[in-house]
């Protein structure tokens, strides 16, 4: 029965220790955002920034969010990622043919419409 007092922390634990930083260091004390890592060392690793590193201020703020990865998470998470990233590209190009087939058939429509005036102009 001793084993469960060396079990993971409970969440309450968890959220205390990775509670949000309150503002960063620069001039501007502004609140950290929250952001993805993906890079191939931290691939969807959880971190706080200031929200000027990415308008060219060069603030130092940064703090994780989660642990790190282990190895084959880091593999798992890129596959994904790029799994991910090309169902969207597909999609993207699914809305494109949509689009085009829907244009595609009103215009049909449209010219059996007319076909069917003009035969019916000619026998009346």
């Amino acid at each position: 029965m001793e084993a469960s007092s060396a079990s993971a922390p409970t969440s309450s634990e968890g959220s205390l220790r990775r509670r949000a930083p309150r503002m960063c260091y620069c001039s501007s004390h502004q609140k950290p955002v929250l952001v993805f890592s993906w890079t191939d060392n931290n691939p969807g690793r959880r971190f706080y920034g200031c929200p000027n590193y990415w308008i060219g201020k060069k603030c130092k703020f940064f703090q994780w969010v989660n642990d790190e990865i282990c190895e084959c998470g880091k593999v798992l998470i890129l596959e994904m990622r790029l799994r991910i990233l090309k169902l969207q590209a597909e999609v993207s190009t699914c809305k494109k043919r949509e689009k085009f087939l829907t244009v595609c058939l009103i215009l049909t429509l449209l010219l059996c419409g007319i076909c069917l005036c003009v035969i019916l102009a000619l026998v009346g």
